[in-house]
């Protein structure tokens, strides 16, 4: 019996609500079985240290430097360095629509194709939806969606880029003479993720007007932009020489019998460096490489196995499932050091592409919200009014982009085997 993955999703969701209360009860609040919230006091003096350390930049250099970032990435779209670069090392500055965008966009793609097909979910629609730029919605359901192995890697980056957002926006609120009542996480539905420091708003705003609470609400996201430089920073370590065996490199998990690599008694469980000398670091650059070659072409494995480096020169066949792409014969598995550093880069594009959209109760919503209240003649009710309208039909969007991404299927694009 085929189970719907929204039934599993639902699921999860509950169990793990169920297994919240039974272990923490009262230390964490659950609102509506939907969310979950943790909160503690005291954050002001562990966060007043780090920003003593910035007391001597100027506060118009953090406000140039954190607002315009965030508002490119806000209405139009934010420079990251793309995830190609941790696959290839290749270049490294691209665009990311921005989250406001990629809803936008889903919605004409889907349109598109239910006006053609009638439907979302057939493989043509599927299919269709890709071509229109369709950017599907994964949630993060241990053993569903991702291994278990790879979760508790997301977890520890999700904590990691958590950590370095709120930690931002607690900083440049003190560094502006601000005050922070408290600080926390929460967690809805396994897709909304985050933490928050519940800043003194009123008081940040006597002190350091709209420049203070519009700093303070950017530091978060571009803190996520500087966290995901370093991480594809930190891909570069694996093309050092001295740290290839430990860093770089693919796992080859098995080898194909009657293939290429059984022929050339290439072990299982070794690790795959280079090939023709050009690094390997993900499965991703295996196939960027192997896009060159053709069957038929003599190839050099680089390969380290019980703590020795062989090298293996073998012929490549035809591949099974397409004669004209070249066939080594083994299976792989991306090393540890990839799967963190890409799940990294890959939760702070994510936080930063969220907490941009103008919605509430997001960085971005807040954000507009004090621009509207900046507007001259322009109330308070009516600031809230239109936030409220605003926040609906985006949330609604997202919604939707989450329905139609498991109604097609769309949803395994982003799943690792469990």
């Amino acid at each position: 019996m085929n189970i719907s993955p929204l039934v599993w999703f639902v699921a999860a969701w509950f169990i793990f609500i169920g297994l919240v209360k039974l272990l923490l009860r009262d230390k964490v609040k659950v609102y509506y079985y939907v969310a979950l919230m943790a909160r503690s006091s005291g954050v002001e003096k562990v966060l007043r240290p780090m920003a003593d350390l910035i007391d001597g930049v100027p506060t118009m250099v953090i406000f140039v430097l954190v607002v315009a970032f965030f508002a490119l990435a806000m209405v139009y779209a934010i420079p990251v360095l793309l995830p190609m670069p941790i696959q290839v090392i290749g270049e490294l500055v691209g665009f990311v629509p921005s989250f406001i965008r990629i809803l936008g966009i889903n919605l004409a793609a889907t349109v598109s194709v239910i006006t053609s097909l009638h439907t979302v979910s057939s493989q043509q629609a599927a299919t269709q939806l890709v071509e229109s730029r369709f950017t599907p919605a994964t949630p993060l359901i241990p053993g569903v969606t991702v291994s278990v192995n790879v979760f508790v890697i997301v977890l520890i980056a999700i904590g990691i880029s958590i950590l370095v957002h709120e930690i931002s926006h607690g900083i440049i609120a003190l560094r502006y003479g601000g005050k922070i009542k408290s600080g926390g996480v929460f967690l809805s539905l396994f897709i909304l993720y985050g933490g928050f420091v519940e800043v003194d708003e009123v008081d940040l705003r006597k002190k350091a007007g709209l420049r203070g609470i519009l700093a303070m609400l950017s530091a978060g996201v571009f803190a996520n932009m500087i966290l995901s430089i370093v991480a594809i920073g930190l891909m570069y370590l694996a093309l050092i020489p001295a740290l290839q065996p430990y860093l770089s490199g693919i796992v080859i998990t098995s080898v194909i019998k009657d293939s290429p690599a059984f022929y050339a008694n290439i072990p299982a469980n070794s690790l795959l460096l280079a090939i023709n000398g050009k690094p390997i670091i993900s499965s991703m650059t295996l196939l960027y490489v192997l896009e060159g070659l053709k069957p038929g072409s003599q190839v050099t494995l680089t390969i380290l196995h019980s703590g020795i480096i062989h090298t293996y020169t073998i012929i490549t066949s035809s591949n099974p499932s397409d004669p004209n792409l070249p066939f080594i014969g083994i299976t792989i598995d991306d090393r540890l050091f990839y799967q963190f550093i890409y799940w990294l880069w890959t939760i702070n594009v994510v936080i930063i592409l969220l907490n941009t959209m103008p919605a509430w109760p997001l960085d971005g919503g807040q954000f507009l919200y004090y621009m509207l209240l900046s507007i001259p003649g322009f109330r308070e009710e009516w600031a809230s009014r239109v936030m409220y309208i605003i926040s609906a039909v985006l949330w609604v969007l997202f919604i939707f982009t989450l329905f139609v991404s498991l109604s097609s299927g769309l949803w395994r694009i982003a799943v690792t085997p469990p």
